[in-house]
Protein backbone atom coordinates (compact mmCIF):
# COMPACT_ATOMS: atom_id res chain seq x y z
CA UNK A 1 0.00 0.00 0.00
CA UNK A 2 1.32 3.42 -0.98
CA UNK A 3 2.06 5.65 2.19
CA UNK A 4 3.33 8.60 0.21
CA UNK A 5 1.07 10.76 -2.65
CA UNK A 6 1.56 13.45 -4.93
CA UNK A 7 -1.42 15.60 -5.35
CA UNK A 8 -2.00 17.55 -8.99
CA UNK A 9 -4.82 18.72 -10.38
CA UNK A 10 -3.58 18.80 -14.29
CA UNK A 11 -1.73 15.67 -15.64
CA UNK A 12 1.81 15.16 -15.34
CA UNK A 13 3.93 14.16 -17.25
CA UNK A 14 6.38 12.19 -15.19
CA UNK A 15 4.19 9.73 -12.86
CA UNK A 16 5.96 6.42 -14.41
CA UNK A 17 9.36 8.06 -12.26
CA UNK A 18 7.66 8.08 -8.92
CA UNK A 19 9.09 6.13 -6.72
CA UNK A 20 6.79 3.00 -5.81
CA UNK A 21 5.91 4.06 -2.45
CA UNK A 22 4.32 7.59 -3.93
CA UNK A 23 0.68 7.34 -5.30
CA UNK A 24 -0.71 10.01 -8.29
CA UNK A 25 -3.39 11.13 -6.57
CA UNK A 26 -6.10 13.48 -8.17
CA UNK A 27 -8.92 13.20 -6.10
CA UNK A 28 -9.58 15.35 -2.91
CA UNK A 29 -11.78 12.27 -0.88
CA UNK A 30 -8.66 9.75 -1.66
CA UNK A 31 -5.99 12.77 -0.43
CA UNK A 32 -7.85 14.05 2.69
CA UNK A 33 -9.44 10.42 3.87
CA UNK A 34 -6.02 8.85 5.25
CA UNK A 35 -2.68 10.36 6.96
CA UNK A 36 0.03 10.35 4.70
CA UNK A 37 4.13 10.02 5.21
CA UNK A 38 4.71 12.58 2.38
CA UNK A 39 2.13 14.37 0.12
CA UNK A 40 3.77 16.28 -2.30
CA UNK A 41 1.84 19.37 -4.35
CA UNK A 42 1.91 20.95 -7.87
CA UNK A 43 0.79 24.67 -7.22
CA UNK A 44 -2.99 23.59 -8.82
CA UNK A 45 -3.14 21.21 -6.77
CA UNK A 46 -2.35 23.08 -3.61
CA UNK A 47 -4.94 25.84 -4.88
CA UNK A 48 -7.80 22.88 -4.97
CA UNK A 49 -6.60 21.51 -1.54
CA UNK A 50 -8.04 25.11 -0.06
CA UNK A 51 -9.25 24.82 3.37
CA UNK A 52 -9.37 21.01 3.40
CA UNK A 53 -7.52 19.14 6.42
CA UNK A 54 -4.96 17.35 5.03
CA UNK A 55 -2.82 14.81 7.45
CA UNK A 56 0.85 14.17 6.95
CA UNK A 57 4.20 13.68 8.16
CA UNK A 58 6.05 15.44 5.59
CA UNK A 59 4.65 17.92 2.88
CA UNK A 60 6.66 19.39 -0.11
CA UNK A 61 5.15 22.00 -1.60
CA UNK A 62 6.23 24.73 -4.65
CA UNK A 63 7.49 28.27 -3.37
CA UNK A 64 4.53 30.55 -2.39
CA UNK A 65 1.86 28.18 -1.75
CA UNK A 66 1.13 27.15 2.01
CA UNK A 67 -2.99 25.44 2.32
CA UNK A 68 -4.47 26.25 5.45
CA UNK A 69 -6.21 22.64 7.06
CA UNK A 70 -2.60 20.76 6.79
CA UNK A 71 -1.21 19.29 9.56
CA UNK A 72 2.15 18.36 9.25
CA UNK A 73 5.26 17.71 11.17
CA UNK A 74 7.98 19.19 8.25
CA UNK A 75 7.56 21.58 5.38
CA UNK A 76 9.74 21.54 2.23
CA UNK A 77 9.43 24.09 -0.47
CA UNK A 78 10.76 23.91 -3.83
CA UNK A 79 11.22 26.53 -6.27
CA UNK A 80 13.91 28.33 -8.20
CA UNK A 81 14.20 31.17 -5.39
CA UNK A 82 17.02 30.93 -2.83
CA UNK A 83 14.47 30.69 -0.12
CA UNK A 84 13.19 27.57 -1.03
CA UNK A 85 14.55 24.25 0.75
CA UNK A 86 15.35 22.65 -2.98
CA UNK A 87 16.07 24.72 -5.78
CA UNK A 88 18.01 24.42 -9.30
CA UNK A 89 21.56 25.61 -8.53
CA UNK A 90 22.73 25.14 -12.17
CA UNK A 91 21.22 23.85 -15.58
CA UNK A 92 24.58 24.71 -17.94
CA UNK A 93 25.73 21.41 -18.57
CA UNK A 94 24.62 18.95 -15.89
CA UNK A 95 21.31 19.30 -13.43
CA UNK A 96 21.94 20.03 -9.89
CA UNK A 97 19.48 20.34 -7.41
CA UNK A 98 20.74 22.38 -4.15
CA UNK A 99 19.47 21.62 -0.98
CA UNK A 100 19.51 24.63 0.95
CA UNK A 101 18.51 23.50 4.45
CA UNK A 102 18.85 20.43 6.39
CA UNK A 103 15.90 18.37 6.31
CA UNK A 104 14.81 14.94 6.91
CA UNK A 105 13.94 11.66 4.45
CA UNK A 106 11.59 9.35 5.13
CA UNK A 107 13.91 6.88 6.51
CA UNK A 108 15.08 8.78 9.22
CA UNK A 109 17.80 9.81 7.43
CA UNK A 110 19.34 13.59 7.79
CA UNK A 111 19.81 15.14 4.41
CA UNK A 112 22.65 17.46 4.83
CA UNK A 113 23.05 21.08 2.51
CA UNK A 114 24.73 19.67 -0.47
CA UNK A 115 24.05 19.90 -4.77
CA UNK A 116 23.19 16.09 -6.36
CA UNK A 117 23.38 15.65 -9.76
CA UNK A 118 20.16 14.95 -11.53
CA UNK A 119 19.14 12.27 -14.18
CA UNK A 120 20.25 13.99 -17.47
CA UNK A 121 16.68 13.07 -18.84
CA UNK A 122 14.98 14.99 -16.78
CA UNK A 123 15.60 18.35 -18.81
CA UNK A 124 11.94 17.10 -20.77
CA UNK A 125 9.88 17.84 -17.63
CA UNK A 126 9.40 22.23 -17.08
CA UNK A 127 11.72 23.52 -14.35
CA UNK A 128 8.47 23.11 -11.10
CA UNK A 129 8.00 19.42 -12.34
CA UNK A 130 11.94 18.98 -12.50
CA UNK A 131 12.05 20.28 -8.74
CA UNK A 132 8.80 18.53 -7.49
CA UNK A 133 10.25 15.02 -8.69
CA UNK A 134 13.42 15.48 -7.21
CA UNK A 135 12.36 16.67 -3.68
CA UNK A 136 9.67 12.98 -4.00
CA UNK A 137 12.91 10.84 -4.72
CA UNK A 138 15.48 12.72 -2.10
CA UNK A 139 12.63 12.46 0.60
CA UNK A 140 11.85 8.78 -0.38
CA UNK A 141 15.81 8.58 -0.56
CA UNK A 142 15.92 7.81 -4.05
CA UNK A 143 18.28 10.46 -5.15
Amino acid sequence: METCAYFYALHTPFERELPREVMAVRDMEVLTARRWRLCALNREGAARLSDRLLRCDTLLLPEGVCPDGVRTKQVVSYGLGPRNTLTLSSMDSRLLLSVQRELTNLRGETVEVQELLLPEDWTRFEKPQMLALAGICLLCGEL
